[in-house]
This record gives C-alpha cells, sequence and structure tokens, in this order.
C-alpha cells in the first residue's frame, strides 16, 4: 500500500485531526482581528467554538470508533482545554465569561486528574496481574492498542529487573 493511500485511509478516519488544526488557524486568526470592545460578543464566540463545536466533532468523528467511556472523557478533556485556549487567545481586558468560568477550569483539571489516576490504577493492575491482555487492557482503560502493548512490555521488563535483584 502507497504512503498516499495510507494517509488517505487516516485522515479518511481520523478527519477530525485536520479539521481541529484547519478550526484553531481560523480560531487564531479571528481572535487578532476582531475588536474586542464591544461587551461579551467574541469572547462568547470563541468560548462556543472551542468548548462546544470542537469536541462536538470530536464525538461525531470517534463516536463508533472508541468505547463511550474513553470517548466521553477525551472529549470532557477538549472541553476544559477549550476554557484553557480561549483564556490565550482572549486579551486578559475582555475576558469576562472566562473569568467567571474559572471554576470550570479548576473542576474539570480535578475531575479529569482523579479520572486519569483511576485509569493508571486500573492499568497497573491489569498489567502487573499477568494475566491482561494488549486487547483487554486497551478495551478497559482506553489505552490505544500500541500502548497497552507497550505497557506490557515495560511490566514484563519491571518483573525481569526485580527478580534479578531479589536473585530468584
Amino acid at each position: 500500500m502507497a504512503k498516499a493511500e495510507i494517509l488517505g485511509f487516516w485522515v479518511k478516519r481520523n478527519w477530525f485531526v485536520p479539521v481541529l488544526g484547519l478550526l484553531l488557524a481560523i480560531e487564531l486568526a479571528f481572535t487578532r482581528s476582531i475588536d474586542w470592545s464591544s461587551p461579551r460578543g467574541p469572547e462568547g464566540a470563541v468560548l462556543f467554538d472551542l468548548c462546544l463545536f470542537i469536541p462536538f466533532l470530536h464525538f461525531l468523528c470517534y463516536r463508533r470508533k472508541l468505547a463511550l467511556r474513553p470517548l466521553l472523557i477525551r472529549t470532557f478533556a477538549l472541553a476544559f482545554l477549550g476554557i484553557w485556549v480561549a483564556s490565550k487567545l482572549v486579551p486578559p481586558e475582555a475576558q469576562s465569561i472566562l473569568v467567571e468560568l474559572g471554576w470550570a477550569r479548576i473542576a474539570g483539571l480535578a475531575v479529569l486528574a482523579l479520572i486519569e489516576l483511576w485509569l493508571l490504577a486500573l492499568a497497573l493492575k491489569l498489567v502487573f496481574g499477568g494475566r491482561a491482555t494488549a486487547g483487554e487492557i486497551s478495551e478497559r482503560t482506553g489505552a490505544p492498542q500500541w500502548m497497552a502493548r507497550l505497557m506490557l512490555l515495560e511490566a514484563r521488563f519491571w518483573k525481569w529487573l526485580w527478580r534479578l535483584i531479589r536473585g530468584a
């Protein structure tokens, strides 16, 4: 299979990635060219695009490719990442909605950190349990297959090193 065909297949399957790049470029151009003196209009548009529209497109792209839990976690993370990106794009003197959403960014980061810790604990339990396959790890944690294989490989290494140190 030619590289162009592989790239075309990848883009067809992951159309969200190039669309995201285009949308972020448009958003950057919009924020650089807008008059920020009007109250809340441009800031609301930026927040809508970054916190609702982009996560919605992500959900549409991957709804049939990912299990529901990883899909919702990634979409949720994108929405809160949108708040952060908006705080970088909107000039500080024009931020009124973003100031009010400061708590949401902190709460979202806390929830995402807890989810990540839970996924880490689950992955470590599966990997070091000795019976899990890469497919099972991928399915239960939402990690890609290649990452699950690397996790298993790393676990084998650490088990081997531990046995070497103990002299068993």
